[in-house]
C-alpha cells in the first residue's frame, strides 16, 4: 500500500477517533446533568414531602387566590399523612361561610391587603366548615406574591388553621384568672422557693397587705398550727391538703382559716407550684361556739339545761373535798298541766321563767340550778354540813309559794323536793340523780309542797315502779285487767240500784296492784286513754247482760282529765253503747272536781257534749276541791257524790252533819241527785238518810265485788227478769 494511501486511511481514523472522544464526551455530560437535574426533583420532591406533612402536622391548610377568576383554591391535608385534597369555591362562597358578625372585618382587612394598604392579610373569624356543623375559629394569614401595575394583588396565597381548642382554651383560663380574682376565698400561688407569685383581691385582705407588697410576703409566720408551728414542708410535700390553722395577719391579729391547698408539679414530678385556697371562719366558729353555748343552755328560763348540769356535776364529784358534802335537789312543780291546760303554754312558760328566777335568787351565785325539762329543776349545792340542805329546801319551798301574777292570773308554786346527798348517797352523777328522783316520787306521795330525803328503800321502790309501767303496757294484751263492781242502794226502798265500776289489776309477778299504784302510772305513761276504752266497751256489755236480765241498774265509770281530752271518748262511747243495744242514759260518767278547775270552759263543753249524747254526768268526791259550790250551777250535772270525808265524821261532828245538810240543800235545790260515798256504819246511814240522800254505797251494805259475785247477788235478791227490791 502506498504512503498516501496509508496516510489518508490513518487521517480518517484519527477523526473516527476524535468524533467518538467528543461524542462520548458530550453523553458523559449530558448524563452528569440528567444525574444533576435527578438529583436536584428528587430533593424538590422531599422538600415538598417534607412541607406537605409539616403542614398536615400543624393542621393549616394552604389557599391561594387568582383576581383572574376570583377563586379561592383550598389545599386540605387528609387525616393520613402527605396527601392532600383539593376544593375550590368562590370569593363570594367563601366569605358566606364566615359568621355574620365577623364577615366585615374580613372583607375590610382582605381589601386593605388586596389594595396594597397593609403588607399582610392576618385575621381570625368565625366559619362553619359545612352548612350544618357548628362555628368554629380560625386563624389565617396571607400575602400578595403578585401585583399589577396598580398595585392590586393578582394573586395571593397563604394559610388558614383550625383555632377552635386554643380559643377554648383561652376562654378556660380566662375564666379560672376571673374565678382566681374574683373568689371571695383568699387565694394564692406559691413558688418552689417558698415565694408568692400571684394573689386575689380576697387573699391581700386577708393579710393585710397591698398588692405591691406581695413579693416580700414573709411565710413564715404566715399560718401556723396549734402547736404554733409553720405547716410549710407538710405543704409541699402533699398533694392535698386540707384542715384549720391560724392566720397571721400583717398587723398581728390571728384569724382562724380554713385552708386547702393543691400541689403542682412538673412532668418529673418535682414540686413546681403550691395553690392555697384560705377561707376566713371566725364568723363559723363564732357560730358554733353559740351554738355549743345553747346547745347547753335552756332556752327558755335561760338556765342550764340536763347536758351542761351533768357535766357539771360530773366534774364536781370528781374535785369534791373531803371537808365539803354535795346535795342535788330535785325538784318537780306539782300539777304544772293543770295551769297549761287552764291558763295556756303561755302563761304555763311564764311561770316557768318565774320558778327559775326564784330559785336563783333563793341560792348562792356558786349554787347551780338548771331546767332539768318540762316542769322539773335540778339544783347542786357545795355544803359543809347536811343540815344545810334543810334550811335551803325550805327556802325554796317558801320562795316558790309566793304568789304569782302572771298575764291576769295569780297563781302560786308548790314543788316536790328530792334531795340526795354525796358521798352518803353515791359518787356517781347517774346514781345521785336517780336517788333524787325517787325521793321527790316520796315528797310528791305523801302530800306535795314538801322535800324528802333519799332513803336505801326508795331505789327499790323506784325500780318496783319501773317494773310495774313495763307490765302494765301489755296488761291489757294480757287480760290481766278487770272489773270490781261496788253496788249503790237507793235510800227509796234499800234496792240495789246499779254499781260504780272500779279497776282491778292482777299480775302474775306482784299479785294483786291496787289502784291508787298502777293508775298513776296509766295516767303518766299515757296508757289511761286505751284502758279507758276497754273499760266503756266492758261497761257497755254489762249493761247489755243486766237488761237482758230484767235488771234496769246503771253503771257508774269514772273518767280521768286525760280521757276527757281524748277525742275519740264519745265515739268510743256511742259506739260501744250501740254495738251493745244498751240505752246512753244507764251509763253514768263521774269526773272530779280537779278536772273541772283545770280548765271550766273545756269540761263544761266537753261535759255537755256527753250529756247532749245521753250519757248522765256525776261529780265524783264532791267538797275535796276548791270553789265547789260554784260549779254546781253552772256545769251540766246529773248527780253529785259526797266524798267520805263528809261522812266518816258525822257523829261526832255538829259542824260535818250541817256541812251535809247544806250540800244535800243545795243539790235538791239545784235537782241534783245525791250519792254518799263510804257509808260504814248503821248512825252513818241513819244521818244521811235524814238528809235526804238519793243513794249510799260503802262497806256498811257491799264491799267492791267481782262480777260474778255481783251476779250472783243479784239473781240472789232478784232473780231473773226481776225488778229491783231486795233489802239489803
Amino acid at each position: 500500500m502506498s504512503d498516501a494511501l496509508w496516510q489518508r486511511r490513518l487521517d480518517r481514523e484519527r477523526q473516527a477517533r476524535k468524533t467518538a472522544e467528543r461524542l462520548l464526551t458530550d453523553k458523559s455530560r449530558e448524563l452528569y446533568q440528567t444525574t444533576v437535574d435527578l438529583q436536584q426533583a428528587l430533593a424538590a420532591s422531599e422538600n415538598q414531602r417534607r412541607l406537605q406533612l409539616a403542614l398536615w402536622g400543624s393542621g393549616e391548610l394552604i389557599w391561594e387566590w387568582l383576581a383572574e377568576d376570583d377563586l379561592m383554591r383550598l389545599h386540605h391535608f387528609s387525616s393520613e399523612p402527605g396527601v392532600a385534597l383539593e376544593e375550590a369555591l368562590l370569593w363570594s362562597d367563601w366569605i358566606a361561610r364566615l359568621h355574620p358578625d365577623d364577615r366585615g372585618n374580613a372583607l375590610q382587612a382582605w381589601e386593605a391587603h388586596r389594595c396594597g394598604r397593609c403588607e399582610y392579610y392576618d385575621l381570625e373569624f368565625r366559619m362553619r366548615r359545612e352548612p350544618e356543623q357548628g362555628w368554629l375559629w380560625f386563624r389565617t394569614q396571607g400575602r400578595a406574591v403578585e401585583r399589577d401595575a396598580d398595585g392590586l394583588a393578582r394573586r395571593i396565597t397563604g394559610t388558614c388553621k383550625d383555632i377552635s381548642r386554643q380559643h377554648e382554651a383561652e376562654e378556660h383560663l380566662r375564666l379560672l384568672a376571673a374565678a382566681f380574682a374574683n373568689n371571695r376565698d383568699a387565694n394564692v400561688v406559691l413558688a418552689s422557693d417558698r415565694h408568692a407569685l400571684q394573689a386575689n383581691a380576697a387573699f391581700l385582705e386577708l393579710v393585710g397587705i397591698g398588692a405591691g407588697e406581695l413579693p416580700d410576703l414573709e411565710l413564715e409566720r404566715l399560718l401556723l398550727d396549734a402547736d404554733e408551728q409553720c405547716p410549710w414542708d407538710h405543704l409541699f410535700a402533699t398533694d392535698h391538703w386540707q384542715g384549720e390553722l391560724i392566720c397571721q395577719r400583717r398587723d398581728g391579729q390571728r384569724i382562724p382559716v380554713e385552708l386547702s391547698s393543691t400541689l403542682v408539679r412538673a412532668r418529673d414530678r418535682q414540686a413546681r407550684h403550691l395553690v392555697l385556697s384560705l377561707r376566713d371562719i371566725s364568723e363559723r366558729r363564732r357560730a358554733a361556739d353559740h351554738l355549743r353555748h345553747l346547745a347547753r343552755l335552756d332556752v327558755l328560763t335561760q338556765l342550764p339545761n340536763r347536758l351542761q348540769f351533768q357535766e357539771r356535776l360530773q366534774r364536781a364529784l370528781q374535785h369534791q373535798h373531803d371537808d365539803r358534802c354535795l346535795a342535788l335537789l330535785f325538784v318537780d312543780l306539782d300539777d304544772f298541766k293543770q295551769v297549761n291546760d287552764a291558763f295556756g303554754h303561755d302563761v304555763g312558760d311564764a311561770l316557768l321563767q318565774q320558778v327559775a328566777t326564784r330559785l336563783v335568787r333563793s341560792l348562792r351565785q356558786r349554787d347551780l340550778v338548771a331546767r332539768w325539762g318540762g316542769d322539773e329543776f335540778v339544783v347542786l349545792l357545795e355544803l359543809h354540813c347536811h343540815d344545810e340542805v334543810v334550811l335551803v329546801a325550805d327556802k325554796l319551798i317558801k320562795a316558790l309559794n309566793e304568789p304569782m301574777e302572771l298575764a291576769g292570773h295569780v297563781l302560786t308554786a308548790t314543788p316536790s323536793i328530792g334531795i340526795a346527798l354525796a358521798p352518803e348517797h353515791g359518787n356517781e352523777a347517774g346514781e345521785l340523780l336517780r336517788h333524787a328522783d325517787a325521793a321527790m316520787y316520796v315528797a310528791k306521795r305523801e302530800g306535795r309542797n314538801q322535800y324528802a330525803l333519799y332513803r336505801p328503800e326508795l331505789s327499790e321502790q323506784l325500780l318496783h315502779r319501773v317494773k310495774l309501767a313495763n307490765l302494765l303496757r301489755s296488761a291489757l294484751e294480757q287480760h290481766e285487767l278487770s272489773l270490781a263492781l261496788q253496788p249503790k242502794i237507793g235510800m227509796d226502798g234499800r234496792q240495789i240500784v246499779g254499781a260504780e265500776a272500779l279497776l282491778r289489776w292482777d299480775t302474775a309477778a306482784f299479785g294483786r296492784v291496787p289502784p291508787d299504784v298502777f293508775i298513776p302510772i296509766a295516767e303518766e305513761l299515757g296508757l289511761i286513754v286505751p284502758i279507758g276504752h276497754w273499760l266503756v266497751r266492758e261497761a257497755a256489755t254489762l249493761l247489755d247482760d243486766w237488761h237482758a236480765r230484767g235488771w234496769p241498774l246503771t253503771l257508774a265509770i269514772n273518767l280521768s282529765a286525760r280521757q276527757l281530752h281524748d277525742e275519740a271518748l264519745l265515739p268510743v262511747l256511742c259506739e260501744s253503747m250501740q254495738r251493745s243495744g244498751a240505752s246512753p242514759a244507764a251509763l253514768e260518767l263521774e269526773v272530779t272536781e280537779s278536772i273541772l278547775l283545770a280548765d271550766a270552759d273545756f269540761a263544761r263543753a266537753r261535759l255537755q257534749a256527753l250529756r247532749d249524747a245521753g250519757f248522765r254526768i256525776a261529780l265524783d268526791d264532791f267538797g275535796t276541791g276548791y270553789s265547789s259550790l260554784g260549779y254546781l250551777k253552772d256545769l251540766p250535772l246529773d248527780r253529785v257524790k259526797i266524798d267520805r270525808s263528809f261522812i266518816s265524821d258525822l257523829e261526832q261532828s255538829p259542824r260535818g252533819r250541817a256541812l251535809l245538810s247544806s250540800i244535800a240543800g243545795l243539790c235538791r235545790a239545784l235537782s241534783l241527785q245525791t250519792t254518799a260515798e263510804g257509808v260504814e256504819t248503821a248512825a252513818q246511814l241513819t244521818l244521811v238518810e235524814a238528809e235526804g240522800i238519793d243513794e249510799v254505797q260503802g262497806y256498811f251494805y257491799y264491799p267492791p265485788l267481782t262480777v260474778e259475785a255481783f251476779n250472783q247477788l243479784l239473781e240472789s235478791k232478784l232473780g231473773a227478769q226481776g225488778a229491783p227490791g231486795a233489802n239489803g
